[in-house]
C-alpha cells in the first residue's frame, strides 16, 4: 500500500490559504463539550505551514465567558496517532441577543507534512490535563 506524504512548498511572501479538507487530503472529526460546540473547522496550509482552525460557540444562553481549549490529534491512515497538540486557552463569550460576536476562533500549528488520508480530531476540553505516565 503506497501512502503519499503531503509536502507543500509555495514560493513568495504571502500565499493564500489552501484547505486540505476541500482537497480531500485530510478529514476532520469534531467533538464539542457540554457547554461549548465547534461551529466550523478546517485544516489549511499557508506559507509552508499547516494549521488546524475553528470557531467555538457556547451552547444555550451563557451568562459569562467559558474558558476552554481544543485537543487536536492527527491519526494516520494506519490508525496510529502521528501528532497531538492542545490549542491555547480560549474564552468563549456567552450568547446575548444583539450584543455582538458570540463565537471565538482557535488555531494551532500542525506538522508541515501530514500523511494523505489522515484524520484530524478536534475535541473541546475544559480543565487541566493529567501528565502522561512514563512507561519506561
Amino acid at each position: 500500500m503506497a501512502v503519499s506524504v503531503l509536502s507543500f512548498m509555495i514560493s513568495g511572501c504571502a500565499s493564500k490559504q489552501v484547505s486540505l479538507v476541500e482537497k480531500n487530503q485530510v478529514t476532520i472529526e469534531k467533538q464539542g463539550s457540554e457547554k461549548v460546540r465547534i461551529l466550523s473547522t478546517d485544516v489549511y496550509q499557508q506559507d509552508g505551514q499547516v494549521w488546524a482552525y475553528g470557531l467555538l460557540e457556547q451552547k444555550g444562553l451563557g451568562a459569562g465567558a467559558v474558558k476552554t481549549h481544543v485537543d487536536i490529534r492527527v491519526v494516520a491512515p494506519d490508525g496510529l496517532v502521528s501528532y497531538e497538540t492542545i490549542s491555547d486557552d480560549v474564552y468563549v463569550p456567552g450568547y446575548r441577543v444583539g450584543k455582538g460576536i458570540h463565537w471565538k476562533r482557535f488555531k494551532s500549528q500542525l506538522p508541515e507534512k501530514l500523511l494523505e488520508g489522515s484524520q484530524v480530531t478536534m475535541t473541546v476540553h475544559s480543565g487541566e490535563h493529567q501528565p502522561k505516565e512514563d512507561k519506561s
